[in-house]
């Protein structure tokens, strides 16, 4: 009876955890299911040494829990234990086995970092990634593109990211294709990554974030590799850089408004006079799903409530992003009326079709 109780029990928790590995795979962070060749190396090596300190665990959980059930004290029984010396042999014996076991662990992971040590492709497609306090900018620098926030790659292709940094000490990682390192001030660091093949027509998305503690804000400092097909890429580097398109008077006043509210000191626009180099680049951004580096979506009611949180008055201010240069930019007050211009002119006006 006892028996049929505990295989019932083993039939239940098979769904649940089916179901829980279903879960990681919609999870954005998730490392179960990676899907990129290194991401896969990784946990090839996870799955080994997964394996054998569980055998490990059983072989000394096992004699531990039976040696404390059979030698346990007993009523009545009041005689002092037998005194043992040690084992030679055993101990010998149990220094090897986990010597043997540290190797077959050693290997495949040195068979994992030396292929990681091989020089990428020459026909990598180079991006600088440059991480900032609490933003991501990534240049293309064979292309002439920058962007932020948004790293758009080509599916299936070898690239080679280089790490930099403009302030402190962060670190670049997408957990679904792999390893993470460090974005080291005047250090540059890089990871090379064969991109996954392209699963939704109209591009995948893959979240990353800086997993180096940098700051006020760092737990709002994500960032989007989006995978495209390569035709579409080709697309996207012709538009990716083409000046505004203001096609309405809404859109037109804001336009005057970025310009006339000093936005362009720190933020640079492709095509306009808007020239500044403290903020993100704000190009492509009607072409970007979320704001201020993954903390909010980019529709309207998102970036109403980024604008409004930047420039109110303390203690109702940045409340978003801590920390955030915004608060102090000159000449930043804004109406309603300024704020839906704005939100027209930079969602609509900077959006490219590709």
């Amino acid at each position: 009876m006892v028996s049929l109780v505990r295989w019932f029990k083993v039939l239940f928790a098979l769904p649940f955890l089916l179901g829980l590995t279903a879960c990681f795979e919609k999870l954005p962070m998730t490392t179960v299911h990676v899907v990129t060749d290194w991401g896969h190396d990784i946990n090839r090596v996870y799955l080994i040494t997964t394996i054998i300190t569980s055998i490990v665990f059983v072989a000394v959980a096992v004699p531990f829990c039976y040696a404390l059930w059979r030698f346990r004290e007993k009523p009545g029984d009041n005689r002092f234990p037998e005194q043992i010396k040690g084992n030679h042999k055993l101990e010998i014996l149990w220094t090897l086995i986990p010597v043997v076991l540290l190797i077959f662990i050693f290997l495949p992971s040195l068979e994992v970092i030396m292929k990681r040590s091989e020089a990428p492709p020459k026909e990598s497609l180079v991006i600088e990634a440059i991480g900032h306090q609490w933003w991501w900018e990534f240049r293309y620098p064979d292309l002439n593109i920058v962007t932020a926030n948004e790293m758009v790659v080509p599916e299936d292709t070898p690239i080679l990211v280089k790490l930099k940094s403009a302030d402190v000490i962060h670190s670049f990682w997408i957990p679904r294709w792999g390893g993470k390192m460090d974005n080291l001030p005047g250090i540059t660091n890089q990871l090379f990554y064969t991109t996954p093949k392209l699963v939704n027509p109209e591009g995948d998305y893959y979240q990353g974030h800086c997993v180096e503690l940098c700051g006020l804000s760092h737990a709002r400092m994500r960032y989007e590799a989006k995978v495209v097909s390569k035709e579409r890429f080709d697309r996207w580097t012709e538009v990716a850089m083409q000046p505004p398109v203001v096609a309405t008077t809404l859109e037109k006043k804001g336009s005057d408004l970025f310009m006339g509210k000093t936005c362009f000191t720190c933020h640079a626009i492709a095509g306009t006079n808007a020239q500044g180099l403290i903020g993100p680049d704000l190009t492509n951004f009607g072409n970007r799903r979320t704001l201020a580096a993954g903390t909010l979506p980019n529709d309207r009611a998102g970036l109403h409530h980024w604008l409004r949180d930047s420039v109110d008055s303390p203690p109702d201010y940045q409340k978003v992003k801590p920390g955030s240069l915004m608060v102090f930019a000159p000449n930043f007050e804004l109406t309603e009326d300024d704020i839906k211009a704005l939100t027209a002119y930079l969602q609509h006006s900077t959006a490219k079709t590709y």
